[in-house]
């Protein structure tokens, strides 16, 4: 995210990245981004190192991990429950040795 989106971003340049295809389990097509003066950048890295050090603000969205697995599952059906279960595990190694959480400029509970 850094090297291919952020960093070009804030160069002015255009950035590019390729979509994750959960379904294969691989990387599938480029996508381009213009340089932009604001850009929402989502998902479990994007607050990390280094990346968050080009950021202007952070916003941690919170549930615990049985309401994430209950959307998660609802949305990708039983199927994909190892994947869960593997995201799961890096997502929280992720954070331990970052302190994403830490950072973050606000932090909203979206549990029930």
């Amino acid at each position: 995210m850094h090297d291919q989106v952020l960093a070009p971003l804030a160069r002015g340049e255009q950035a590019a990245y390729r979509r994750w295809d959960w379904e294969h389990d691989r990387y599938a097509e480029w996508h381009t981004l213009a340089a932009t003066d604001l850009l929402l950048v989502e998902g479990v890295g994007s607050g990390a190192e280094p990346g968050w050090q080009l950021e202007s603000a952070l916003i941690w969205l919170e549930a615990d991990r049985n309401e994430r697995f209950r959307r998660g599952i609802a949305r990708d059906g039983e199927l994909y429950l190892p994947h869960w279960q593997r995201w799961a595990a890096r997502e929280e190694a992720l954070f331990a040795v970052d302190g994403t959480r830490s950072r973050a400029d606000l932090i909203i509970n979206t549990s029930p």
